[in-house]
């Protein structure tokens, strides 16, 4: 018998079975459970009250109140030890479990591709080489390029604002390092997270700048890698160093990666968790040791900006009125980062709760910080991918910041 006598459900999707009708399928969107479990109704209410503060006898009575019927201490406890065994308890379990996935990743040579970033190096070269053409769009002058925001869509959905960001890349900056800010979607760290791994590419592997990571992490006072295997199947990250691999192909260049936190809830800037680096903090290490350091660096927020419809579980028709709502709104959390100022941003948001569900605030919050004083923004684009089918839609922007 299990002796977890707190069960505490992992953050897991739940959505209607498509094989078992009037059933639900719970997996997990981190990918750390590799399968899914099928639940019934009735046992999927017992589930939903594994919170950590609730005992099994309060499930078992919360049980009873709302079915009518006894939930033998039995069959709960094959419930949790399943719900363990599958990976979706918090606990020991699954502790051994992650440090032996962490283990692993580190001993790994290198941050593998994962899902469909995995694509044919050909046919992905085929695709770059058209997509980012020279273009008008691109900067011109002497100016160089220290920032720069680009989506995390896939590269199709994306592309009326990938081409913006990334055109004429190579003749804009002379970065000899890039520091990628991500988004954390699916991951466990609460701050920030960084990774000491080089990236594998369509196009080669990347490396990463341990040294930079080193001296940010003394000046940040933390660990910016305790959950560094967040990164494994976070996109945001993945889809730009793809990118800069193709582009920058006779250049020597290293990368310094990070997702960041949502920075709309209650703990603003700081973790959630109480573990872990304060964002703003971040953001002031990262200005000081770009300051410090002579190796030209372009700084990269990985965002997308506003997710809608009821594929997110948002119950908006995506109609005209709709959809330019999202925009004005969307307009005004640009303007803010164009007038380089993060903190309008954030308070912007968390006074309204993130109505449109921003997902990369805290990268974007961090970019406008390193930039302030440093760079002149500029709005090369923003777009809206609607998929109607699948009733969804997800705004992006490109923004160039430009040495003064």
């Amino acid at each position: 018998m299990t002796n977890n006598e707190f069960p505490k459900l992992r953050p897991v999707q739940i959505r209607p079975s498509a094989q078992r009708p009037g059933h639900y399928d719970l997996t997990d969107p981190s990918g750390i459970a590799p399968g899914g479990l099928s639940l019934s109704p009735a046992a999927l209410s017992a589930v939903m009250q594994m919170d950590g503060r609730r005992r099994r006898v309060d499930i078992q009575a919360e049980f009873m109140r709302r079915h009518g019927t006894l939930l033998f201490s039995d069959d709960l406890d094959r419930m949790i030890e399943q719900l363990e065994k599958a990976l979706f308890l918090e606990g020991p379990f699954f502790e051994a479990h992650m440090a032996e996935l962490t283990r692993q990743y580190r001993a790994a040579s290198c941050r593998p591709l994962w899902g469909d970033a995995a694509t044919e190096p050909r046919r992905l070269a085929v695709f770059f080489d058209e997509l980012f053409g020279e273009s008008s769009l691109a900067s011109s002058g002497q100016a160089e390029l220290l920032g720069l925001v680009a989506p995390h869509l896939d590269y199709e959905r994306g592309r009326p604002c990938y081409a913006p960001a990334y055109r004429g890349l190579a003749r804009r900056t002379r970065a000899g390092r890039f520091v990628l800010l991500g988004t954390n979607h699916f991951g466990r760290g609460a701050g920030v997270v960084g990774t000491r791994q080089d990236f594998e590419t369509s196009f080669g592997v990347v490396s990463c700048d341990r040294g930079f990571l080193r001296r940010l992490e003394d000046r940040c006072g933390g660990d910016l890698c305790e959950h560094e295997y967040d990164h494994v199947r976070e996109h945001s990250i993945e889809l730009q160093v793809q990118i800069l691999k193709h582009l920058l192909p006779g250049r020597s260049f290293t990368i310094v990666p990070f997702l960041c936190p949502d920075i709309c809830g209650p703990s603003g800037t700081a973790p959630a968790s109480g573990r872990g680096v304060d964002l703003r903090i971040f953001a002031e290490g990262v200005r000081a040791e770009l300051a410090a350091d002579p190796v030209p660096t372009c700084v990269i927020a990985a965002a997308d900006l506003s997710h809608v419809g009821r594929y997110f579980h948002d119950d908006r028709e995506l109609d005209a009125d709709t959809l330019h709502a999202i925009e004005s709104s969307d307009r005004l959390v640009l303007d803010d980062l164009l007038r380089l100022d993060p903190e309008g941003m954030r308070e912007r948001l968390a006074e309204a709760g993130n109505p449109t569900h921003i997902c990369s605030a805290g990268c974007l919050y961090v970019l406008a910080q390193v930039m302030k004083g440093r760079a002149a923004p500029r709005l090369l684009g923003y777009h809206q991918a609607v998929t109607a089918e699948l009733e969804n839609c997800v705004t992006c922007a490109a923004i160039e910041f430009l040495s003064t």
